[in-house]
């Protein structure tokens, strides 16, 4: 029963010990991983097994201490825990590169890739392309270099691992686990992605070359010599006339100093702003004058105006006479009535008078 319950314990012990270093490894792997896939090279699953093999050998070092801890002496026992953990730390191994070489993450090394051979020199610097550079040739080796990288992240090489037997399916039941499929695991990107990455890196590889090439035409925009010397032989006289006339070289001088000065303080938004407000404000001044002078020219208009005026103000007033509010229009209608009927009564004394 004793020994039952101390079994359990030290295996429990065990998978927390396995654990551990397997979380302890991972990390140290996730940077050597990261680290080497963002700077491919030739020697580039050199560096990565190189790091395998060094967590793998702490990881193992590390549970030789822990199985002697905890008195794990049985020969099968120990090699069973070595073979969990070898397998495990690289699962862990897999599984960051796997993460590594996610779609988006390998058109981004791709890119970075092409750009640093197409846009940089060999020195590091940014290329100015010129009309005798052929970029046609700088592009094409370019985007070679860069697809060449993509075979290259498809698949584990262990080539340079220390630690593993090879052929590497050999180490199938020494150093993995009977029954682990270590070759499956080897694949990182299948056929069908790489072609489908392939497609996508190509497109984006031809928007980089547009755009270098537009660029470039941008650059071949100045003047022919031919032009220049044309304009020199047609402006001759133009040119010899403001020479020797004081007023035309003084005057040219002023423009010339003027287009420098604001040229060197940058001051040609400004000056294209007060330009625009000084030309508005003599439009509107323009237009007020020749407002004034048709009005001038036609009278008639004036005096209809103020006619106009009058007699819409005199019907705005019989409006107001003849809309009375309240009481006071019965008050109103009284006051005339009682006028109508003295008039009456007047008319008729002077009727009595007159007879």
């Amino acid at each position: 029963m004793l020994d039952t319950i101390t079994a359990k314990l030290r295996e429990a012990e065990m998978e927390r010990a396995l654990k551990q270093l397997r979380r302890q490894a991972q990390d140290t792997l996730s940077e050597v991983v990261a680290d080497r896939l963002n700077n491919p090279d030739e020697a580039m699953w050199s560096g990565v097994m190189a790091g395998f093999d060094a967590a793998n050998a702490e990881a193992e070092q590390q549970l030789r201490r822990r199985m002697d801890m905890a008195e794990v002496y049985g020969g099968e026992q120990r090699s069973k825990l070595q073979r969990a953990l070898r397998s495990g730390v690289w699962e862990d191994m897999v599984r960051a590169l796997k993460e590594e070489v996610a779609d988006q993450m390998v058109l981004l090394k791709l890119r970075s890739k092409l750009e640093d051979r197409f846009r940089y020199d060999e020195a590091g610097l940014p290329r100015v392309w010129r009309p005798s550079d052929d970029i046609d040739a700088q592009f094409a080796q370019a985007r070679s270099a860069a697809q060449a990288l993509l075979p290259l992240f498809s698949r584990i090489d262990t080539s340079a691992s220390s630690t593993l037997p090879q052929p590497v399916s050999a180490a199938v039941g020494t150093f993995f686990p009977p029954g682990f499929d270590v070759e499956r695991s080897l694949v990182l990107i299948s056929a069908s992605r790489q072609r489908e990455l392939g497609k996508r890196f190509g497109r984006e590889a031809d928007a980089l070359y547009l755009e270098a090439k537009r660029a470039m035409v941008t650059t071949q925009n100045h003047v022919p010599v031919w032009v220049m010397v044309l304009l020199v032989l047609l402006g001759w006289n133009e040119a010899m006339t403001i020479l020797f006339n004081p007023l035309y070289l003084v005057l040219t001088a002023l423009i010339a100093g003027s287009a420098f000065v604001l040229h060197n303080l940058r001051l040609w938004g400004p000056a294209v702003r007060a330009v625009g407000g000084l030309v508005n404000v003599a439009n509107d001044h323009v237009h007020e004058l020749l407002v004034e002078a048709v009005n001038r020219t036609d009278p008639g208009r004036n005096r209809d105006a103020p006619a106009e005026g009058r007699s819409r103000r005199q019907a705005r007033s019989e409006e107001i006479e003849m809309d009375p509010l309240g009481d006071s229009s019965k008050d109103l209608s009284v006051s005339r009535s009682s006028n109508s009927s003295h008039s009456i009564s007047r008319s008729s004394s002077k009727s009595q008078l007159h007879t």
